[in-house]
């Protein structure tokens, strides 16, 4: 699973909802990783998560009525999902 969590942090690395300089990203949404694996087998459960991870914790002006944020949050929800299913089954 060593090799999901990594690959986990760069899709949030990726993504950078703040936009630090990627040398700092790949540390600075680390700390997230444990919330994200406890509903990573819900898609529901894991937009909420990120949900709260964007407005609770980033403190982001984050709109779920929005499309454009909802699409960009569903993006990476299903690379999430992706990585940590391949994770899984090598």
């Amino acid at each position: 699973m060593k090799k999901g969590i990594e690959n986990i942090n760069l899709v949030l690395t990726e993504w950078n909802p703040i936009g630090v300089p990627d040398y700092i990203a790949t540390e600075e949404y680390k700390s997230y990783i444990p919330l994200i694996l406890q509903s990573i087998e819900n898609r529901q459960e894991l937009m909420n998560c990120l949900e709260d991870i964007l407005i609770n914790k980033i403190e982001i002006d984050y709109d779920p009525t929005n499309e454009e944020h909802s699409e960009d949050l569903q993006q990476v929800c299903d690379k999430l999902i992706q990585v940590y299913q391949k994770a899984k089954r090598d």
